[in-house]
Formats: C-alpha cells, structure tokens, sequence
C-alpha cells in the first residue's frame, strides 16, 4: 500500500468516525436546545451500545491497513536490495577486463529478475482489463537495453564504448533512485558528518583510569 492510498484509508475512516460522533452528538444534545424526538434518543442510544463494536471494527482496520503499508515497504526495502545488486553486477562486469559470456549472461539474469520482481511491488501504470500498461520505471529497462549493446557475443568493444554504457548505466540508476525511494519516507539523519576526511574526535583511556 502507498503513501497515498494509505493517507485515502485514513482520511475515509476519519470522515465516518466524525460523522458517527457528530451523529450521536446531535441526537444527545438535541433536546437542550427544544429539539426532542423520539427517534433521536433511539439513534443515540443505538450508537452509544454499538460503540465498542465500532470501537473494534475501527482498530481492526487500522491495524489492517498499517499491516498492509508495512508489507508493502518491507517489499519495496526487498526489491531496492536487488537493484543495487543487479545495478553492481553491471558495473562489475564493463569494469572486468576478463569479461566473458559467462559473466555477461550472469549480469543479465541478475537485472532481468530484478525486472520481474518488481511485480510483487508495483503493478503497470495505467493497467486495466484490456489494456497491459507501462512498466512502472523504465531506468532498470533502459539498464538491460545498454547491457545488451554491449553482448560480447556480438562482438568486442572499445574502451570508449564500455565507458559511454557505464555512464549510461549509472544515469539510469540514479534516475530510478530519485523517485524510487521517495515512498520509504527517508530523514536528514540526526547526526549527519557532511565535512570530508572527518577524523575521530575522542583520545585513547578511560576516564577515572591511568596506564
């Protein structure tokens, strides 16, 4: 479950929970102000024994919906691991001098199952019953079509060329990175060391202690 269906859960079961205690609270304090039915003091007498069986309909399905946000960020965590893994085995494998078919073909199977993975996450844009849709991000594509310019199979390539695809790879990547994980929600760490060739500031001992 996204950012955004979850906020679309939420602020649906606020709005039902305001109007069942706007509800009741019209039907109890109708009376003080010269408005007495009998259907009122039924209405609220109704709401006030139903309330612990609201009461848990309503925590069943927070937790519910929370259940489902964090299944799905646990998979989205899974998915990003796996990025990064077929993301190196590129690099890995244009950086290698020795490259050979083998280790072409074990890059490649490494993205193309972290493409299809991406189904237990994300399904396509735009898909409905008739129409297939669009794979959701395109960079790990893109990855796989400049991987396979490179197929030692087809030929060799120049220094040149292997540099012009590791670039295009890395671009890919980061492109995917930039919006990918926007739904993990991350924060500025408290602590952060931003200054390069940062050094330990504590000296060696124990205070209270002498060698």
């Amino acid at each position: 479950m996204t950012r955004r269906t979850l906020k679309r859960h939420m602020a649906r079961f606020v709005i039902i929970l305001l109007l069942i205690i706007g509800v009741a609270g019209l039907a109890k304090f109708a009376p003080l102000f010269g408005y007495e039915k009998k259907w009122m003091t039924t209405l609220y007498g109704f709401i006030n024994d139903m309330s612990l069986l609201i009461f848990t309909i309503g925590a069943a399905y927070l937790a519910n919906m929370f259940q489902r946000r964090a299944n799905f960020i646990s998979n989205l965590k899974e998915e990003w691991h796996e990025i990064v893994r077929a993301k190196s085995s590129l690099i890995v494998y244009i950086d290698n001098p020795d490259r050979n078919v083998m280790d072409y073909l074990h890059a490649y199977q490494h993205l193309s199952q972290c493409i299809d993975y991406m189904r237990i996450v994300y399904r396509n844009v735009g898909e409905t019953n008739k129409l297939v849709g669009k794979y959701p991000y395109e960079p790990l594509h893109d990855m796989r079509k400049s991987l396979e310019s490179i197929d030692p199979r087809k030929g060799t390539y120049s220094q040149e060329q292997l540099i012009l695809i590791r670039n295009e790879v890395w671009e890919s990547f980061n492109a995917l990175r930039e919006h990918f994980l926007e739904e993990l929600d991350l924060e500025s760490p408290e602590t952060p060391i931003i200054g390069a060739g940062a050094r330990r500031k504590k000296m060696p001992g124990a205070r209270g202690f002498k060698d």
